[in-house]
């Protein structure tokens, strides 16, 4: 399959060197705004092929037949719509758009024009949400129901060096809220195995100087009846990111990164044990987290050829996500 790689920012790199490790793939054309950042990306990964900062151009000489969207949130949409009405399948960074609005246009595009789509919510892939997820399928019975998710972030977002985008209300869709807030309720209705029938939120603009969203809590009930809190706190380091799932047998810790506190891993603790045990991982997210996306887009590809037949990430999954945290805004 022949793939085009559009936008070659921080995640453009990340998620090509991943996809030179699946089978079936060829990197046949990278566009990017500013075309030294494209051969300069080529020349590091070792890549033979033609670059452009002309998406039409590109799309016409390169006859993608997968399209592979890295840009800014605000550009999602326009990039999407160009790449789908010629036929072209898409993966496509998160979140799908900047607005729930944005992503029922582009999942009525899709359909129209029969692509398959695949949104890349990376962190799901990591190799402590991995373990924890096959733990939970092989003890759900020893488990016993799952009582309440609590998923807790705190990070210096405002690091010297991020990117300006990342601090703009309108280019972002909200600043924290779409770029950590996704990621935390896609892992959360990942291992729920559910969805929201309830949700309400509280979004903070705090820090002097920046008019963006900074921190925020969410809250939720899912339709089995599940309460959950997602927390992200922007301000501080070092970095805290961790889950807690409570189960009527157990809680289950994930603690995924270090933080000289807390050891990354999978933890279980029960009323027999009193005290939290750690799990052997089952795989490894490699040097800059190499693996994690290699993982992904092994998965991505086998459904962009047919061999499974259901999105890892689908549109309508990930447009529910944006959903969620479009309706803090309102509060």
């Amino acid at each position: 399959m022949r793939f085009l790689i559009i936008g070659t920012g921080y995640i453009g790199p990340v998620n090509t060197a991943a996809l030179m490790e699946c089978d079936g793939v060829e990197i046949a054309g990278v566009f990017n705004r500013t075309i030294e950042k494209a051969e300069a990306m080529c020349a590091k990964l070792g890549l033979e092929c033609p670059v452009f900062n002309d998406i039409d151009m590109a799309i016409s000489e390169v006859k993608p037949d997968v399209a592979v969207i890295n840009l800014f949130n605000d550009l999602h949409r326009d990039f999407f719509v160009r790449c789908a009405t010629k036929g072209i399948n898409i993966l496509i960074e998160k979140p799908l758009a900047n607005t729930y609005e944005e992503c029922i246009e582009m999942m009525d595009i899709a359909e129209e024009y029969g692509i398959k789509v695949s949104v890349l919510q990376t962190q799901r892939y990591g190799c402590v949400l991995t373990t924890a997820k096959q733990y939970i399928d092989m003890h759900r019975n020893e488990l016993g129901e799952l009582c309440s998710v609590s998923d807790q972030e705190a990070i210096n977002y405002f690091w010297e060096g991020r990117n300006p985008w990342h601090l703009d209300e309108k280019r972002s869709g909200g600043g924290i809220v779409l770029n950590y807030g996704v990621h935390q309720l896609d892992r959360i209705h990942w291992l729920m195995e559910d969805t929201t029938a309830e949700f309400h939120a509280k979004y903070l603009t705090m820090k002097p100087g920046i008019e963006t969203k900074s921190s925020y809590v969410m809250m939720g009930v899912s339709t089995k009846g599940i309460p959950y809190t997602a927390s992200c706190n922007g301000y501080c380091s070092p970095y805290i990111n961790e889950i807690t799932l409570n189960y009527q047998n157990a809680t289950m810790r994930l603690v995924l990164s270090d933080n000289g506190l807390n050891k990354k891993g999978v933890y279980i603790g029960s009323n027999e044990t009193e005290v939290f045990t750690e799990i052997p991982l089952t795989c490894e997210d490699g040097e800059g987290w190499h693996e994690m996306y290699v993982r992904e887009m092994k998965d991505a590809v086998s459904y962009l050829k047919g061999e499974t037949d259901n999105s890892p990430v689908s549109m309508e999954w990930a447009a529910e996500m944006v959903r969620l945290c479009c309706l803090g805004f309102s509060v």
